[in-house]
């Protein structure tokens, strides 16, 4: 089994996903199944076709990402297109599907249908698989990993990353060998021949802040303890000035998400996180995550320190749990867009972090409006300014 990742930032999309091609085509050997990520930039229809044209047999799953994309030969800032290939000779099996979706449509019904379509495709009917792949557009992510848990009746374990651009300007994608949609779900299930571990993380402290939800709307939230979001938000994060000033809060609140507790370990809290994206025309602020009326919301605060060596804890966690002969073939990181923009300038250090941690692996990273995973507990969740990873090994 051998896993190999290319990345180009060629200008022309036909050329840069040609220059990835010829460097999976080094290999000889098609791999069972193709990770794409690329920047808003790039033509996904180019895309697919020229990778379905070169690797005919290969499962594709694809998603695009916000200004960059790291890989084991580096960050590539603004446009990137990168191809993560797992060659898988002994009896591993792989298997996608996608769908389009309404605002009206039964998210849950369309996920079991996704999840039924992507295990036959991958011709391990009855098997539980070692880790399942989402990628969709933000709206439904918690209904669609609830269900995913609901259907195997256990957390298997899960990574994946809501389709991104560039702005939060709805300029995003996700893709597989059979469609590409800019609003749907897309799922990939493995059955590696190989072990699989996995890490969640937010890498955010809580403040001594806390309030409870009392009024909101889907993804928007309008008060804390009967307060407006805003004023409660404004006094919380003492950025008053900034908040007055700006609608899109994506770029500037990474440092003060909003923290729920997701479980515990040694009855220390781990967290989840909502990312504050802009404020809304009603006075709402709306996140990438959903919030629930009774919720307890907690303040946390990320040191760009904590969140620059934070991949490499994560890798870690991982790895921790493997034995000392523990021989690392490559691996899938999901990185949340916010963080990535609010330490851009010091990504070149999160790279080298994460290829140390690594151990000089393959490895992808795109960069997402949400992130899912699977906490040290067990519990599959969705959240913001997370990072999730997933490593293949012997």
């Amino acid at each position: 089994m051998k896993i190999i990742s290319c990345i180009s930032q060629k200008t022309d999309t036909e050329i840069a996903i040609k220059e990835c091609i010829m460097n999976l085509k080094e290999e000889f050997t098609e791999p069972s199944i193709l990770l794409c990520y690329l920047t808003e930039e790039y033509d996904e229809k180019i895309v697919l076709s020229l990778l379905k044209e070169y690797f005919p047999t290969s499962k594709i799953h694809g998603c695009s990402s916000c200004q960059g994309i790291m890989t084991n030969d580096g960050f590539a800032s603004n446009k990137a297109i990168a191809v993560w290939g797992l060659i898988d000779l002994k009896n591993g099996r792989y298997g996608t599907s996608i769908s389009q979706y309404e605002d009206n449509d039964n998210v849950a019904l369309l996920t079991i249908q996704l999840l039924e379509s992507a295990i036959s495709d991958s011709g391990r009917e009855g098997e539980l698989p070692s880790l399942i792949l989402l990628h969709a557009t933000s709206g439904h992510e918690e209904i669609i990993i609830s269900t995913i848990d609901d259907f195997f009746g256990t957390a298997v374990p899960l990574i994946g990353g809501t389709a991104a651009d560039n702005h939060n300007k709805g300029n995003w994608c996700i893709f597989t060998q059979e469609d590409i949609v800019n609003t749907g779900i897309s799922i990939s299930i493995f059955y590696p021949s190989c072990k699989v571990s996995y890490s969640f993380h937010s890498g955010y402290a809580p403040f001594d802040i806390s309030g409870f939800v009392t009024k909101t709307n889907k993804r928007i939230l309008y008060e804390i303890d009967n307060l407006p979001i805003i004023d409660v938000y404004k006094e919380w994060t003492q950025m008053s000035e900034l908040i007055n000033k700006e609608q899109n809060l994506l770029e500037h609140m990474a440092q003060y998400p909003l923290g729920r507790i997701a479980g515990y370990m040694d009855n220390v809290p781990y967290f989840k996180l909502a990312h504050p994206a802009k404020i809304t025309h009603d006075g709402g602020i709306e996140c990438f995550a959903d919030i629930n009326v009774g919720d307890e919301i907690y303040m946390m605060y990320g040191e760009k320190d904590q969140i620059i060596s934070r991949p490499q804890r994560v890798i870690n966690s991982a790895i921790g749990y493997q034995p000392e002969n523990f021989i690392p073939i490559g691996g899938v990181n999901i990185f949340c867009a916010g963080s990535m923009m609010h330490i851009k300038s010091s990504m070149l250090k999160v790279y080298d972090s994460v290829t140390s941690a690594m151990h000089d692996a393959p490895f992808i990273c795109p960069f997402t409006f949400g992130e899912q995973g699977r906490f040290t507990g067990g519990e599959n969740a969705h959240g913001n300014l997370m990072v999730s990873t997933v490593l293949f090994h012997y």
